[in-house]
């Protein structure tokens, strides 16, 4: 009984205590709740942080930091915001990139319209070779960025935020893409553009000779059109540089004169100089000298330009017509296709001289020819020696040449020399050397008897020539020493026959070509006969002809211009067709001799002789 009534008790007491304790808990949780609701506004415990801003409308607005960055951190671009004139303003980023998608894939040609005013005309440029790249990648980023960063941190930085997001309502702000454009390709377009207005100016100037009427033929002059093209490519990639990209262009241009009329060419040019000598009656030889004449007949040469005798000549071969005829070959007359050409050839060489034009190449012959002086000869042989010159004045020239009744002349024209005047070439001897002796050689397969002429025999000669300027009245101004010549002295040759009638052989005296046999022999042979055959134009022995007074036309001046005088070049080195043998070269011949001035070419009257070339 007792230890129930205990137990009793005690159980009691346990619900006491937990009534006390429910009862305190239930009276602090309705404390607190005061506490919340009432007590802490009227008692001024801890209160949060409010951010107070002003809205579109004027208002202020309470916002706790947390409440203001839900506000402003929209995931959209802000209203307000504007891209080249769009309004994106609650759009997400992919949706303003394909919006602007297309600013990706313009081409030049979609954005430039460059036009050039010229002359009157616009002209398009092209856009080829120019690259385009937009920016709007880095606008869309730029724009989407706007607002949602500040200079300022925490709740003012969160303010200043919405301020100026806030403002965006009232003032949208807008955003311009660009583009770039690699100007590299400008300077190519430009030209493509306009270089067909671009026109250097020509000068009047011969296209040709007539060689009916003896005048050069005439393409006039023609204005020139200069087109300023630094300016017009400065001008373009300035514009784009600006983002100009449609824009006319004036491009500044100048008409620039000729200096010389077809009207002043045709007065001034005239004939030059003119040389003429005397062919003879072998017509294989004039033919050669006519077709010679034939070719280089009408041949202009302009300012700078040269002429080299056998480039332009071509090989002398029988196709051509050309005949044989006796030209030298190592000194020694032998028959060869062309020979006699040296004739036309050196009425030539002495027109281009009196021409006051310049000489690069020139040899004298071997042996003098009787046609010009000695000393002014220009001989010619395929391949080697030739004759080349240059027209080194400011004006064309023309050569004219031409053969007819056995005789040969050769013109140049041109511009004239200056005040009238006119100019000789002349040749001085200055020394010379006589064949010494007879060379006699045994010939075993000639007869006793028979003597044979190798080769004649020939004086040798040192010349000088001389350009000589004469005035308008015909008084020698001064004269210029031109080019020397060496002729080489030649032994006659003779072959003595020194077979007997039997078959012996017998000895032959060299010094005196006398053939030693019995008395009872009897020579069988002719004698007399001369391997080199005859033919035109030089001279066999040693002494000289001099040719007639030159010019069969005088030159003709129609307006004077300055003389430039021409240097004489450098002699060459003399070559022949076939070489000739070092025994033709003469000894140095150191006896004096008097000097021999002969006159200007002309006509010579001479009998014929061999010629070289």
């Amino acid at each position: 009984m007792k230890k129930n009534a205990a137990k009793r008790r005690q159980k009691k007491i346990t619900t006491a205590i937990l009534g006390v304790v429910s009862g305190v808990l239930v009276l602090g949780a309705i404390g607190t709740v005061l506490y919340m609701t009432v007590l802490k506004d009227v008692f001024g415990g801890p209160k949060e942080t409010k951010i107070v801003v002003t809205d579109i409308n004027g208002s202020e607005v309470s916002y706790t930091p947390e409440e203001l960055t839900l506000e402003i951190d929209t995931p959209g671009f802000y209203q307000g915001i504007k891209i080249d004139g769009v309004d994106v303003g609650g759009k997400s980023k992919e949706e303003v990139k394909n919006l602007f998608a297309e600013n990706n894939k313009k081409n030049a040609s979609d954005l430039l319209d460059i036009k050039f005013e010229i002359d009157g005309d616009l002209i398009q440029m092209g856009t080829d070779g120019l690259t385009v790249t937009s920016d709007i990648d880095e606008i869309i980023e730029k724009a989407y960025n706007y607002g949602r960063t500040s200079t300022l941190s925490g709740s003012e930085g969160l303010k200043d935020r919405y301020n100026t997001i806030n403002a965006l309502k009232t003032k949208p702000v807008e955003f311009a893409s660009a583009y770039t454009i690699d100007t590299e390709a400008v300077d190519t377009l430009v030209h493509n553009s306009l270089d067909s207005y671009q026109k250097d100016v020509v000068e009047a100037h011969a296209t040709g000779f007539d060689k009916e009427a003896l005048e050069f033929i005439i393409e006039d002059s023609q204005e020139g059109f200069n087109v300023d093209f630094d300016k017009a490519i400065a001008d373009v990639k300035s514009a784009i540089a600006g983002s100009e990209y449609e824009v006319v262009v004036p491009v500044s241009t100048e008409v620039v004169e000729p200096e010389t009329s077809g009207e002043f060419l045709k007065e001034y040019l005239c004939k030059v100089s003119s040389t003429t000598s005397s062919t003879t009656s072998n017509s294989n030889r004039n033919t050669n000298i006519r077709l010679v004449c034939e070719k280089i007949d009408g041949l202009v040469l302009q300012p700078g330009e040269s002429f080299n005798f056998n480039d332009y000549v071509g090989q002398r071969t029988a196709d051509k017509g050309y005949k044989e005829a006796n030209g030298i070959v190592g000194g020694v007359y032998k028959l060869e296709l062309g020979g006699g050409i040296c004739q036309a050839n050196t009425m030539l060489y002495h027109s281009v001289v009196k021409a006051d034009l310049q000489v690069d190449e020139r040899h004298p012959h071997t042996i003098p020819s009787s046609y010009v002086p000695k000393g002014t000869d220009a001989t010619v042989t395929w391949q080697s020696p030739n004759f080349q010159f240059t027209n080194d004045s400011e004006y064309p020239i023309a050569i004219h040449a031409y053969y007819a009744d056995q005789s040969v002349t050769v013109q140049i024209y041109g511009r004239p020399l200056p005040d009238g005047q006119r100019i000789e070439l002349i040749g001085e001897v200055l020394s010379s050397s006589e064949p010494t002796r007879t060379v006699y050689i045994a010939d075993s397969s000639m007869a006793v008897g028979t003597r044979e002429t190798a080769r004649s025999a020939h004086t040798g000669y040192t010349c000088t020539s001389w350009k000589v300027y004469y005035d308008k009245d015909g008084n020698e101004v001064k004269r210029v020493e031109y080019l020397k010549s060496s002729y080489p002295m030649n032994n006659a040759e003779v072959r003595v026959g020194t077979r007997g009638p039997d078959g012996k052989i017998y000895n032959m005296d060299p010094a005196t070509g006398k053939v030693d046999m019995p008395d009872d022999v009897q020579p069988t042979g002719e004698t007399g006969t001369n391997s080199e055959t005859e033919n035109t134009g030089e001279t066999q022995g040693p002494t000289e002809t001099k040719a007639p007074s030159e010019t069969k036309e005088p030159s003709e001046t129609k307006e004077p211009s300055e003389t430039k005088e021409t240097k004489a070049p450098e002699e060459t080195k003399e070559t022949e067709g076939t070489k000739a043998s070092e025994e033709t070269k003469p000894p140095e011949d150191t006896t004096p001799a008097p000097k021999e001035t002969t006159p200007p070419p002309a006509e010579s009257k001479d009998p014929e002789a061999p010629s070289e070339g």
